[in-house]
């Protein structure tokens, strides 16, 4: 199990500091082609791309929680917070960008696997009446 977390780990911090950090140095489309991407998906990213501020924030943040987790600090905190952003990325693949749904598949599947893994540490995050 040990193995199968360090793997999942540090597939999933890879990709996410490489697309984050593709964002700033564009050195992906030097390497992979991606298919085109259709009409409604364009329009949702140039959405988001014209408030300026939301893709900055975004790449910024997967490149911070994509080192936590290939150093395995604050491994917790980037598997958690990474979790809206996966689903987001899989469901933006899975009705916008299917020629691409493998690579939002594998992170959500990467992602669900780490929650589970680390699930016995995350046990605190469920009490009903915490006390303080």
């Amino acid at each position: 199990m040990k193995t199968a977390v360090l793997i999942a780990r540090s597939a999933l911090g890879l990709i996410y500091l490489a697309f984050g950090l593709d964002f700033f140095l564009h050195f992906i489309s030097h390497i992979v082609s991606f298919p085109p991407l259709d009409d409604q998906a364009n329009s949702f990213l140039g959405a988001l791309a014209a408030s300026k501020y939301f893709f900055p924030f975004l790449k910024t943040t997967e490149i911070i929680f994509g080192l936590f987790l290939l150093t395995n600090r604050n491994a917790l905190l980037a598997v958690i917070a990474l979790f809206p952003v996966t689903v987001n990325i899989f469901l933006f693949h899975a009705y916008m960008a299917q020629p691409v749904v493998l690579l939002g598949s594998t992170m959500l599947v990467l992602n669900l696997f780490l929650i589970f893994a680390y699930r016995k540490y995350y046990a605190a995050l469920f009490m009903v009446s915490p006390q303080v």
